[in-house]
């Protein structure tokens, strides 16, 4: 007989019941565009999708949050860094992160 961590492991009916708390319901049953803080970044050339909530001036809801920011902008705010962690963030499929806020 196999090992029983195996068993659950492998069982993939098992793994579909898994319990969950309330609070965590809104990040499991959302996506990322559904999030206020998804924004569209435009660059020169192209336009990508990014998350706005790692900007502090937006985290912090000092200001509201736009639908459309320039790269510029961005690059004074958190540098080249910072813009790639804004940029590597969502995807329009992905499930929503812990700092999720639905769009009103």
């Amino acid at each position: 007989m196999s090992n029983i961590h195996d068993y659950y492991r492998k069982n993939f009916l098992y793994e579909g019941h898994r319990m969950m708390l309330p609070e965590l319901r809104d990040r499991v049953a959302h996506t990322c565009p559904q999030c206020k803080y998804y924004i569209l970044i435009a660059g020169k050339t192209e336009v990508r999708t990014g998350c706005a909530a790692l900007i502090p001036q937006y985290a912090g809801r000092v200001k509201r949050v736009p639908a459309k920011l320039d790269v510029k902008e961005i690059l004074k705010e958190v540098g080249r860094d910072g813009l790639e962690r804004v940029l590597a963030g969502p995807g329009h499929h992905r499930q929503a992160c812990g700092l999720f806020h639905p769009k009103k």
